[in-house]
C-alpha cells in the first residue's frame, strides 16, 4: 500500500501545478492545440506514457492523430511528439531560434548529468560547452584521426579473433579507447580498461531521460521523501548515480591535465584546450572557470560518443547475422576494390558504395536513440493549424520515422539497397543521419566521428570476419531475431552470432 506521505505529495504538487500552469485547450486566434489522447484531471496523459518502447504507442497514437501528437502533462504543459521529418525540420531546424531550449529537468539535476550540455537551457553557459566541443570535431579536424581510428579499429579485429565470445565486451572497450584518446589523450588496455566500467556504470542513468519515468519529476515534493520511505528507493538510485557521473566528469580530465602538466601523452582536445587557455591572458579565476568549461566539454563528448556508435555497430553484426546476402555483397564489394592483401583504409571509402549503404541502414533499421532528446519552445508558435504555447516541450520520434512504410518500403528489413539507385548513393532516400543525430542548434557534434567510426570498424569486419548465426546442441543454426532493449538508449537484446575469419588469408591480416 502507497505511504500516505507519497499518496498527500502526489494529489497536492497535481493540483498546484493544474492551478498554477493550465492552459485553455485553444488560444491565439481560436487555435487548437495538436490532438491525441484525452487527458486524466490534474495527471493530464502522465499515466498513459508506456515505460516500455514508448514510440511504438506513440507511433500508434500518430497513425490516429496524425503526424504532430499532443499530450497534456500534469499542470497542462503541453508535450508535442513529431513522426515526421517534415515537422521535424518545419520546427526544430527552420524554427531553431525558437526550439533550442530545454526543459529544467529536476531528475536530471538530481542524479548529477546537469552539467551535460545537451541538457543545459539555451543561453551563455550551452553556448561555451558546446564550443569547447564543436572545433574539435569538424570534418577537417576528424581527418587528423584517422590514424587512430584505423589502430583501434584493428586491435578490435585482433582481440575479437581472440575472444568472439566478447563482442559487446570489446565493442564498448574499443570505442572507449578512441574517446579516451582523441579527448584526453589517456591511452587504456584490455588488460586495464581505466575509466570503462565507470562510464558504463554511469549510463545505467540514461534510466532518468525518458518522460514519465520516475514521478518526482513532475511531483518535486517527492525530492524531500527519505529513501526509507515505501515508494521512495529512487533515492539510492540517484545517490549512487550522482557518484558515478561526478566521476565521470572529473576522473579523466584530471588524468589529462597531469599528463598535459607533464608534457606527455597524444595531442588530445583537452590538451590543446589547456594549452590554448594557458596561453591567454586570464585572472587565476577565469582560468578555472575556462578548465571548467573545458571538463564539461570533453565530458560530453566522452558520454555521447562511446556509447551511441558502440550500439550501432552492435546492431550491425546482428544484422549480418540475420542477412546473409548482403554480407556476402558486401564482401564481394571489399574483395574488388580492396583486394586479399590489405585491410580497408578511410581512403577506399567513396569506391565502397554498398559499405556504405550497409552503415546508413544500420543506422536506420534499429538506431539507438529512438526518440532523441527534448527540446522546449521559446515563445508561442504556430504550425499547421495547431497553436503551440512557449514552454511547450517537442521530441522527434526518430524511430517512426526511420520505419515508415512511406519512405523505407519494409521498414523492418535491412536493406541497403535502399540507399542505391544503379549501384550509386539514391539522393532521393532520406538519410538516417539526418534523423539520428538531431536538429537544428541542437545536432550531435560528435556526428562526424561517429560515421568515421562506424565506416571504418564495418568495412574491416566484413574483409575479415565471417558473421553467421550460433549453433545449438545439434549443431543446427539458432534463429536470431531483432530484439532491442527500451530505454533512453536502445541496444540489441538477447544476441549472439558466430565469429570467425573468412579465410587463411584474411586471418593472416591480422598478423601484419
Amino acid at each position: 500500500m502507497a505511504d500516505p506521505l507519497i499518496v498527500v505529495g502526489i494529489i497536492a504538487g497535481a493540483l498546484f501545478l493544474f492551478l498554477l500552469r493550465s492552459r485553455r485547450s485553444s488560444s491565439r486566434r481560436g487555435l487548437p492545440l495538436p490532438p491525441g489522447p484525452k487527458p486524466l484531471p490534474f495527471l493530464g496523459n502522465l499515466l498513459h506514457i508506456p515505460q516500455d518502447y514508448p514510440w511504438v504507442k506513440y507511433r500508434e497514437w500518430a497513425e490516429q492523430y496524425g503526424d504532430v501528437v499532443g499530450l497534456q502533462l500534469p499542470g497542462g504543459q503541453l508535450f508535442v511528439i513529431l513522426h515526421s521529418q517534415q515537422a521535424a525540420i518545419d520546427l526544430l531546424d527552420k524554427r531553431s531560434a525558437t526550439y533550442s531550449d530545454r526543459q529544467k529537468s529536476l531528475v536530471i539535476d538530481l542524479i548529477g548529468w546537469g552539467w551535460n550540455t545537451p541538457f543545459l537551457p539555451y543561453g551563455e553557459e550551452w553556448r561555451r560547452t558546446r564550443q569547447a566541443s564543436w572545433r574539435h570535431f569538424t570534418p577537417k579536424v576528424i581527418s587528423k584521426h584517422h590514424p587512430l581510428l584505423l589502430q583501434e579499429a584493428r586491435r578490435f579485429l585482433r582481440l575479437l579473433k581472440a575472444e568472439p565470445h566478447r563482442l559487446r565486451e570489446l565493442m564498448e572497450f574499443s570505442f572507449a579507447a578512441i574517446i579516451l584518446k582523441a579527448m584526453y589523450g589517456i591511452e587504456i588496455t584490455p588488460e586495464e580498461p581505466k575509466h570503462v566500467s565507470l562510464l558504463h556504470e554511469a549510463l545505467e542513468a540514461t534510466e532518468g531521460f525518458m518522460a514519465g519515468s520516475f514521478l518526482v519529476e513532475h511531483i518535486p515534493v517527492l525530492q524531500y521523501v527519505p529513501a526509507w520511505v515505501p515508494g521512495a528507493g529512487f533515492q539510492k538510485k540517484f545517490a549512487r548515480w550522482r557518484r558515478l557521473i561526478t566521476d565521470v566528469l572529473n576522473l579523466p580530465f584530471a588524468d589529462a591535465k597531469q599528463a598535459w602538466l607533464r608534457g606527455e601523452g597524444y595531442q588530445s582536445a583537452v590538451h590543446e584546450m589547456l594549452e590554448d587557455i594557458s596561453q591567454a591572458d586570464l585572472s587565476e579565476e577565469q582560468v578555472a572557470d575556462e578548465e571548467r568549461v573545458a571538463k564539461v566539454g570533453a565530458a560530453n563528448t566522452y558520454v555521447a560518443g562511446a556509447d551511441t556508435t558502440f550500439s550501432t555497430l552492435l546492431s550491425f553484426f546482428m544484422a549480418m547475422a540475420m542477412y546473409p546476402e548482403v554480407q556476402r555483397k558486401a564482401q564481394a564489394e571489399l574483395d574488388a576494390v580492396v583486394g586479399p592483401n590489405r585491410l580497408p583504409e578511410h581512403g577506399d571509402r567513396e569506391s565502397l558504395p554498398y559499405v556504405n549503404a550497409v552503415c546508413k541502414e544500420a543506422l536506420r533499421w534499429q538506431n539507438v536513440l529512438p526518440l532523441g532528446v527534448v527540446h522546449r519552445s521559446m515563445a508561442d508558435d504556430e504550425y499547421n493549424g495547431y497553436f503551440l504555447p512557449e514552454g511547450s516541450l517537442f521530441l522527434t520520434n526518430a524511430w517512426a520515422i526511420l520505419h515508415d512504410p512511406k519512405t523505407f518500403p519494409n521498414p523492418d528489413v535491412f536493406l541497403p539497397e535502399r540507399y542505391l539507385k544503379d549501384g550509386v548513393p539514391n539522393p532521393d532516400t532520406l538519410d538516417a543521419s539526418d534523423v539520428v543525430f538531431g536538429y537544428g542548434r541542437r545536432i550531435c557534434l560528435g556526428r562526424h566521428l561517429s560515421d568515421a567510426s562506424l565506416f571504418i570498424n564495418v568495412a574491416s569486419v566484413l574483409h575479415v570476419f565471417k558473421i553467421t548465426p550460433p549453433l545449438d546442441a545439434n549443431g543446427k543454426p539458432k534463429k536470431v531475431e531483432a530484439k532491442m532493449s527500451s530505454g533512453f538508449l536502445s541496444y540489441p537484446s538477447g544476441f549472439e552470432c558466430a565469429i570467425e575469419p573468412r579465410s587463411p588469408s584474411a586471418e593472416a591480416l591480422l598478423r601484419e
